[in-house]
């Protein structure tokens, strides 16, 4: 019996997590192809390009923060079978994320050279970067419903739909890439504003697709549209007490991840351009652990959303025992074949490609450090109701500690390039693993955050 217990329950989370991972692959694909589409019309173009996603990075980043507060409501409704919640926190999603996605739209129509120089003083890359901002523009609403959706979708088990929209998001962006930046297939020769075009199409199509596949399955989210426009402000009062201090935890983080790259940056070329080759494969292998945080938040959040406490405190306990695990074996083979995956790439320098591969080293051995916060915060802490913890744990580790640490590694004391790397790992990770596995333990963090009252049920 106890052998069937852990049959099943590997099974469901890996038939969550699986998906999610692929899908999250899809979309670093998406971004690869981009990239290398536009390596062929300059540097210039790169960089611009480059520069400018440092402004859709952040504005992805508040999508996120949006999607995984929903994620957590979503989850404990669909536990708890009420399905006019799910789509009354669904209507609520989307409208806080269509204003914002107007308002950064309107922003990067209006004043994308402006923009620009938050991160560059160079004329050429501004010049570039502000065409690139002003036609992408439109991707942001479509990106926003997009995701909402998406995450409504996968906390009431539903993981494939975003999976096979993923897919062809990327098939058509490779397609629209090729036509609209060299002028092929009859199409005019855009340049990077091609590439930008391209981007807005496919995630327009990928978000039309995505209601119209999810409306036919008859998606819970779905059913009742009338549900998702009948929201009353105290609904939205108690998703945004959810919601906004999820939000603020990303956006700390992404600022502390910016104030990171800052520094970096500035430890020379060619440790920069390792650390970019670092990056890029790390991101590959991440991928699998967001499955896993996500397929852990839909199963927590659902067993607390069914009122079994003692139930969804046991099931975190493997999830929060299965990802350190994974992370050692999965830390094992990157630090085995990191020098062949790197001979793949077209690293221009001996140098950067020693500092790539001394990086996953070192990344390797400290994986699983940094993923149980990780499943901890994002996958535990936040499913079981308990969204605010996250914010004061990053708030503390990454600007209390991690920010002014690789601030005097790399500033002051001119540290080697990988002791400033692993100088942040140490200053974010050793704390805040302490504080989350307390924090564990405690139990505090299982809070219902479903509603009484509600009539109808699944």
């Amino acid at each position: 019996m106890k052998q069937s217990k852990r049959e099943s329950f590997a099974h469901r989370a890996l038939t969550l997590a699986l998906p999610i991972a692929l899908q999250n692959l899809l979309s670093s694909c998406a971004g690869l192809v981009d990239t290398a589409m536009v390596v062929g019309i300059g540097n210039v173009a790169i960089a611009g390009m480059g520069v400018a996603g440092r402004w859709t990075f952040l504005y992805s980043v508040v999508v996120f923060g949006l999607c995984s507060g929903s994620s957590a409501l979503i989850a404990q409704f669909w536990g708890a079978k009420d399905a006019r919640s799910i789509r009354r926190a669904f209507g609520v999603g989307s409208l806080f994320a269509l204003i914002i996605s107007v308002v950064y739209a309107v922003v990067s129509m209006t004043f994308p050279e402006h923009m620009m120089r938050v991160f560059t003083a160079d004329r050429a890359l501004i010049e570039t970067g502000a065409i690139y901002l002003r036609n992408v523009a439109l991707w942001a609403p479509f990106f926003a419903a997009t995701m909402i959706a998406a995450s409504a979708l996968r906390s009431t088990e539903d993981v494939i739909t975003p999976l096979i929209t993923s897919g062809l998001s990327v098939l058509l962006n490779t397609c629209f890439n090729y036509a609209l930046i060299y002028g092929k297939f009859g199409m005019p020769e855009l340049g990077i504003r091609g590439a930008a075009i391209a981007t807005v199409l496919s995630m327009g199509i990928c978000t039309v697709l995505t209601f119209v596949i999810a409306v036919r399955k008859k998606s819970v989210v779905f059913t009742h549209i009338r549900d998702i426009f009948s929201v009353d402000l105290a609904f939205a009062r108690h998703y945004l007490t959810v919601t906004l201090p999820v939000l603020l935890n990303e956006l700390i983080w992404a600022v502390g991840t910016n104030i990171y790259i800052m520094v970096l940056a500035r430890q020379g070329t060619e440790n920069y351009a390792g650390y970019t080759m670092y990056d890029a494969v790390q991101q590959l292998l991440f991928v699998f652990f967001i499955g896993m945080c996500h397929a852990c938040s839909i199963i927590v959040g659902k067993t607390v959303g069914e009122g079994k406490p003692g139930e969804a405190y046991k099931l975190a306990r493997k999830f929060s025992i299965l990802t350190p695990v994974l992370s050692v074996l999965c830390g094992a083979e990157l630090i085995l074949i990191r020098n062949q995956v790197l001979s793949l790439l077209p690293i221009e320098t001996e140098y950067a490609r020693t500092v790539a591969s001394n990086l996953l080293l070192l990344y390797g051995i400290w994986m699983p450090m940094r993923m149980i916060p990780y499943i901890m915060v994002v996958g535990i802490f936040r499913a079981g109701g308990d969204t605010k913890i996250g914010f004061y744990y990053d708030a503390f580790t990454v600007f209390g500690l991690g920010v002014p640490t690789v601030a005097i590694l790399g500033l002051i004391v001119k540290a080697p390039f990988l002791v400033i790397l692993g100088g942040m790992f140490v200053a974010e990770d050793v704390i805040k693993t302490i504080l989350c596995i307390r924090r564990f333990r405690s139990r505090q963090w299982i809070r219902q955050l479903t509603l009484p009252g509600e009539n109808e049920r699944l």
